[in-house]
């Protein structure tokens, strides 16, 4: 994997799950010239996004506050939705018409394999619009 190829890559990682959020992260820490932002829920990854220029979204589907779903809707209301891939972490097999509904590029279940984790993610960056 050529990961040169995306300069500067700036990641979001949204779950309410601190555990997650770190693995996530530690995964994503191989890539080299990255830039990982973390948010607790929709509303402060909201926050974020409005003040950040991002590459991709790792967005949890069940947190409190602000859940996977409504972040979407707020995202598409304010017009960002198509700017990134957005990419959902659940535990919960999706068909293609669920993720369509919600909004979301791709998704991947918990738990995580390492390896497959980082080529999924290359995948999903390079295969975006």
């Amino acid at each position: 994997m050529d990961w040169s190829k995306f300069n500067n890559l700036s990641i979001l990682i949204i779950d309410d799950d601190q555990f997650t959020r770190e693995l996530i992260e530690t995964i994503l820490k191989k890539i080299p010239n990255i830039t990982i932002y973390q948010a607790t829920d929709g509303v402060e990854a909201l926050s974020i996004i409005n003040e950040v220029s991002l590459d991709m979204v790792f967005l949890d589907l069940y947190m409190p506050n602000m859940d996977g779903k409504a972040f979407m809707d707020s995202l598409r209301e304010s017009g960002n939705s198509e700017s990134f891939p957005i990419v959902l972490i659940t535990t919960d097999r999706l068909t293609r018409s669920e993720l369509s509904e919600i909004g979301a590029n791709h998704y991947l279940t918990k738990p995580f394999d390492f390896n497959s984790f980082l080529k999924k993610t290359y995948s999903f960056l390079e295969n975006f619009k």
